[in-house]
């Protein structure tokens, strides 16, 4: 049963049609309201517990994002994060006073800057992902390790059709 939900078959008609209608739509109760009530309760989560660090998710995300590759401008992150670039400018100054990133001019283009994370922000990366796994772990508490997987499966699925990574 888990499988097949993240399977991604040819959809039948009744597939096809549409999930929501207005008659009988509660937007507290869609998919798309669930997304971001979890979302605001896991950052609020995840806050809590990088206190100790000095850090909050936005600044471990942009560590998470050097060391996965996923970016390296303070550009680069700022899209991804859906963040002002004014916002990730004093949140990259933090992360570069804490010595946890430096930003290394370009050599054409001395206004590019790309983001490296420094020794002490691969420590800081390390404690912050044992913080991170035992936060989810505490949040998918009574799953079994399929339906993690599962959840895991129907939420790639959402961003794939919406564009998303």
């Amino acid at each position: 049963m888990i499988a097949e939900a993240i399977k991604k078959p040819v959809p039948t008609d009744r597939e096809r049609a549409p999930i929501y209608r207005a008659a009988t739509f509660r937007s507290r109760d869609s998919v798309g309201a669930l997304i971001g009530f979890a979302r605001k309760a896991l950052v609020e989560a995840f806050d809590r517990e990088l206190a100790p660090l000095g850090l909050n998710t936005a600044q471990a995300l942009v560590l998470v994002f050097l060391v996965d590759e996923r970016a390296s401008t303070a550009a680069e992150v700022c899209k991804q994060l859906s963040h002002d670039p004014g916002a990730m400018t004093r949140l990259v100054d933090k992360l570069e006073a804490m010595g946890l990133v430096r930003r290394v001019r370009g050599r054409d283009d001395r206004r590019s800057a790309r983001l490296e994370i420094t020794a002490r922000g691969r420590q800081v990366h390390a404690d912050l992902t044992r913080v991170q796994i035992a936060m989810l772990n505490r949040a998918l508490r009574g799953f079994s390790p399929a339906e993690a997987r599962a959840l895991e499966g129907l939420l790639r699925r959402v961003l794939d059709n919406v564009g998303g990574e």
